[in-house]
């Protein structure tokens, strides 16, 4: 049995186009264009207890994004996962107890740990 099952996991962000200038700035009080950006596109994966998974990638590649909503400080756009039987951004309880997720930047390389209570 999979601890960390992914399905067609997406994540995208909406954002305005901001444009320079005063007379674009008056201009977009009344009307914006509003952008997305995909940081996570479709990804599934299975880890099976006791594996070891590095994430590796270029920056913007969604490394981060991928874990936060693993650990359910995000909501995905769309597609499913579970850890350790829960789904993630329900953020129970028992699911709280055995999860956690540290992340820090050190040196311009963004260093993430994640781990569990599942030995």
């Amino acid at each position: 049995m999979s601890i960390i099952e992914v399905n067609n996991l997406s994540k995208s962000f909406d954002f305005y186009k901001k444009e320079l200038g005063l007379k674009n700035s008056v201009k977009n009080l009344f009307h914006r264009e509003k952008l997305s950006k995909e940081a996570v596109k479709g990804i599934s994966f299975q880890i099976e207890k006791g594996e070891i998974v590095g994430f590796l990638g270029p920056n913007g590649a969604g490394k981060t994004t991928t874990l936060k909503m693993l650990s359910g400080i995000l909501f995905p756009t769309s597609g499913s996962a579970s850890v350790l039987g829960f789904t993630p951004w329900e953020r129970k309880k028992e699911f709280k107890k055995n999860f956690s997720i540290v992340m820090g930047q050190k040196n311009g390389s963004v260093q993430n740990l994640v781990g569990s209570a599942c030995q």
